[in-house]
């Protein structure tokens, strides 16, 4: 039985699984034979062969230019696809250049926002986890408020929501702000009336070694329906790269969300839910 094990032949899922890369390329010299074991991700070197990283190191390696991003052998490998999907959406460098990509092509835009809205409609998870970091923000839901303020048919339901109206009027409730947050609040406040201005700017910083490799990889992707669709998923599940999103491109995203009269409508019940967020905009009503 012993023997049996060690002159298990190479070609056996057993064998693979624990026989370093460069030892299968000697046998098989085929990429498409190279399997890793799980976490890892098969990335062929700039020399040509083979090499089980994880999910940070390939993007790293890549970026380097010690090996070249394939698609064809993460599609046959659709764990190891997840992989890389899953770091990238937590990883702001590439989603810098993947939202600039999304806000310099409007057809893109459009057609990202048209899969999004589907996906929202589909899951609300996906809709909280865009409005949880926002609502949650202090700067981002002033800059939420102002996107809401000049859109029309935003403003016109909230002003024709009987619960919205009567909450923005309400007294401060128990929230997590602080005491004393209502201090000086009066209906000249009120982020749903004509003379509330506010502006807010945000930054995002983004640096790679060589960007034009990971843009290779965002543009791979993007002419790939599957990888495309399947890396959305992993942006709307990752609360974190939702809030990065919405400080680089709120405008755009909220734009389209706001044209949506279900999505609107959810956007409002959640608005409702979120204490911080309504203390923020309430008021006391000077005409009662």
């Amino acid at each position: 039985m012993i023997l049996g094990i060690l002159f298990v032949p190479l070609t056996s899922s057993f064998a693979e699984s624990i026989i370093p890369p460069h030892r299968q390329w000697t046998q098989f010299n085929d990429i498409s034979k190279i399997t890793c074991k799980d976490g890892l991700i098969l990335l062929q070197k700039s020399n040509g062969f083979p090499a089980c990283v994880s999910s940070t190191a390939y993007l790293k390696l890549i970026d380097r230019g010690y090996g070249m991003f394939d698609s064809k052998i993460l599609k046959d490998r659709p764990m190891m696809m997840n992989d890389l999907m899953t770091n990238m959406a937590s990883n702001t460098s590439i989603m810098h250049h993947w939202h600039e990509m999304m806000q310099n092509d409007p057809t893109m835009m459009k057609n990202t926002m048209k899969n999004w809205i589907s996906k929202m409609k589909e899951n609300p998870k996906f809709l909280k986890n865009m409005m949880g970091p926002i609502t949650s923000d202090p700067e981002l839901r002033q800059e939420m408020i102002e996107h809401m303020k000049k859109h029309p048919v935003m403003e016109q339901s909230l002003k024709d929501h009987p619960m919205w109206m009567a909450s923005v009027h309400e007294p401060m409730m128990g929230s997590t702000m602080g005491s004393g947050m209502n201090q000086g609040m009066h209906s000249g406040m009120c982020s749903w009336c004509p003379e509330y201005e506010h502006n807010m700017q945000h930054v995002s910083h983004a640096s790679f070694t060589n960007s034009d490799r990971m843009m290779n990889i965002i543009h791979h992707m993007w002419i790939d329906d599957k990888m495309v669709q399947d890396m959305h998923e992993f942006m709307l599940e990752n609360p974190e790269h939702m809030k990065q999103m919405s400080e680089q491109m709120m405008g755009p995203i909220l734009g389209f969300m706001m044209d949506d009269t279900e999505i609107r409508q959810q956007m409002i019940d959640l608005m409702l839910d979120h204490e911080d967020f309504m203390n923020s905009i309430r008021h006391i009503d000077s005409s009662k």
